[in-house]
Parts: C-alpha cells; structure tokens; sequence
C-alpha cells in the first residue's frame, strides 16, 4: 500500500514539475529573446512607437536571434514581417494616406521621415519641421525669388500642408488654406 501511495505522490510531482516547466517556458518563449540586450538604444528618446511595447517580434518576426549576426527568415529588409508599407496599414490606418494628392515620399516608404522604434523629435520624425521638409524641398524655400514661399520664421510646413496625402492641391490642409496661402503670397 505504502508503494502504491509513493507511485501516486511521485506521479503527482512530476505532473506538478511538468507543467510548472510548461508554464515557465510558455512565458519565456511569450517574452521572446532579449533584443534590448544589444539593441538598447533603439527604444529611447522623447518619441518611443507604441510597437515597442508589443515586443519586436511584432514586427520583425522573420529574426533568428539565435544567431549573431542575426539570419533572416524571409525576403523582407531586416526580418519585418511584411513589407514596410504593408506593416505600417497594420496599426496606421491606410485612408488617411490614400487622398487625392500624395506627398511623392509616401512612395519611398514610413522610414524615410520617421524613426521606426524612437526618436528625440515628435511624431518619431528623423528631424524637427521644419528642416526636415526642407531636406528635400530646398528649392521650394527660396525667400524673395518668386519660386517657392518664404517662412515666417520657424513655422512649420504642416501647418498649412499635410505630410501624408491630402484632397487638396499642393498637400494643403484644406481648399481655404490653399486660398489663403496664394493671397499671402501675392501680398508679398
């Protein structure tokens, strides 16, 4: 009897073990490989994504970090799960960068103007507005030559265009903004 009790009592503990181990793995391989290891820097600054929080592999789940460097699981850049574009639509909605008019870095794709994990200047933009825009729109900037509008100090570009796409001409926030801008410019 006492051998039948120590079989059941040593069934029991392993059962018990077993799904402790279980449960122990679960959470480990839920957490995923410590990307902030060696990759600490990439979630600091004033602007973090919010994706952070949901783990890298929530983008980038084609990595082996098992291997460094680290191997690629499939075609896309740096081991994202879809295509750059496609993974943005997943959290950003797509309307709002569907208009009429398309700024023309929509088609070189998110990163272009913004720090996918964090950046130091707001909306995770790779630099503040408005010398970010003026990176490439050097020649739309020209105060007194008559091709392009003069700041008004360091106002910035989106507060008359929108960065993304817009049912305006120009990119402009609205018809009366486009409106606006002409008399102004006029005016000078």
């Amino acid at each position: 009897m006492k051998a039948q009790y120590d079989v059941r009592r040593a069934k029991r503990t392993l059962l018990v073990l077993g799904a402790l181990l279980m449960t122990v793995s679960a959470a480990f391989a839920a957490e995923g490989p410590a990307c902030v290891s060696c990759h600490e820097g990439l979630a600091v600054g004033k602007s973090v994504h919010q994706a952070i929080s949901l783990g890298c592999e929530s983008c980038h789940s084609a990595v082996d970090a098992s291997v460094v460097p680290h191997k690629f699981t499939n075609r896309n850049p740096k081991g994202l799960a879809s295509k750059m574009r496609d993974l943005c639509y997943g959290c950003h909605d797509r309307s709002s960068f569907m208009k009429n008019t398309v700024h023309g870095a929509m088609a070189l794709g998110c990163t272009t103007c913004h720090n996918p994990h964090a950046s130091e200047h707001a909306r995770l933009l790779k630099e503040t507005v408005p010398a970010l825009c003026i990176g490439c729109h050097q020649d739309r900037i020209v105060p007194g030559a008559g091709t392009g509008h003069a700041l008004a100090g360091n106002e910035a570009c989106s507060s008359c265009h929108n960065p993304h796409a817009s049912d305006a001409p120009k990119l402009m926030l609205s018809q009366q903004s486009e409106q606006q801008a002409t008399k102004t410019a006029l005016a000078r």
